[in-house]
C-alpha cells in the first residue's frame, strides 16, 4: 500500500495556505513573522519539523497556537477551491484504488480532505484508510500504524518534515518538488527519490514494480 501526504502532494492548496497564513498573523498580531508576498514564499516557513518551523520568530507555544488557527482558517476557506485532486493523478488514485489500495495520512481535517477528494473521485476511488489531524497520535505514530496493519512501505510528502516521519517508521521517503517546501529542505531530508511534477509521480505509481 502506498501512503500519500494530501496537501501539496495529491492536492494543490498552496494559494489558500498563504492567504490562511497571512490572515492568521494578522488575527494574532505576530508582525514578527515573515510577511510573504505570495505562495511561492511559503517554504519561507515550512522548514524542518512543521511544529518548530516558526521558532526562529516566535515562541513554541506561540507557533502551536498559531498553526492550529492556520488549520482552521484553511479548513473553513476550502469550498472556495476550484478543484480537489491534482489533474494528473486522479487517474493512478483510481488505478490504486482497484488494486492494492492506497492511503492518506495528512495535517488536515478529515472532514476537509474527505470533501476535496470526493470532487474529482468516485466513491470506490477513496482511500482505503484516511488518518488526519482529527486522530490522535503524531505521523509517524500513523505510518507505523500503516506499516504493521495495512502492509504499507512507501510514504510520499512533499516537506523535509514528511521524509523524517517516513524514515521513522521505517517506510521508504519519496519526496515531490512542487508541494510546500524548497528543494535544499528536501534534499537536506535525504530522501529515497525525489519526483519534480505531479506527471512524475503519477508514472511513478503506475510503474509494474508498484503493483
Amino acid at each position: 500500500m502506498l501512503v500519500f501526504d494530501f496537501d501539496g502532494v495529491l492536492h494543490d492548496s498552496r494559494e489558500r495556505a498563504w492567504r490562511c497564513y497571512q490572515d492568521a498573523r494578522r488575527e494574532m498580531g505576530l508582525w514578527d513573522l515573515p510577511d510573504l508576498a505570495g505562495p511561492g514564499e511559503l517554504p519561507v516557513v515550512y522548514q524542518g519539523v512543521l511544529s518548530a518551523s516558526l521558532t526562529r520568530w516566535v515562541a513554541f507555544e506561540t507557533a502551536e497556537r498559531f498553526w492550529k488557527l492556520h488549520a482552521q482558517l484553511t479548513d473553513q476557506a476550502a469550498a472556495e477551491e476550484p478543484r480537489g485532486v491534482i489533474p494528473e493523478l486522479v487517474g493512478p488514485l483510481a488505478e490504486l484504488a482497484a488494486g492494492p489500495g492506497y492511503a492518506v495520512v495528512t495535517g488536515s481535517h478529515g472532514s476537509t480532505v474527505c470533501a476535496l477528494l470526493a470532487r474529482d473521485l468516485p466513491t470506490e476511488a477513496m482511500p482505503r484508510v484516511l488518518l488526519s489531524r482529527d486522530e490522535q497520535g503524531s505521523k509517524t505514530d500513523k505510518l507505523r500504524f500503516l506499516r504493521t496493519w495495512h502492509g504499507a512501505r512507501t510514504y510520499i510528502g512533499d516537506t523535509g518534515s514528511d521524509v523524517r516521519h517516513a524514515h521513522a517508521a521505517d517506510l521508504t521517503a519519496i519526496a515531490v518538488a512542487y508541494g510546500y517546501a524548497n528543494l535544499e529542505d528536501l534534499t537536506a531530508a535525504q530522501p529515497d527519490q525525489l519526483l519534480a511534477t505531479p506527471a512524475s509521480l503519477a508514472a511513478w505509481c503506475l510503474a509494474p514494480a508498484r503493483g
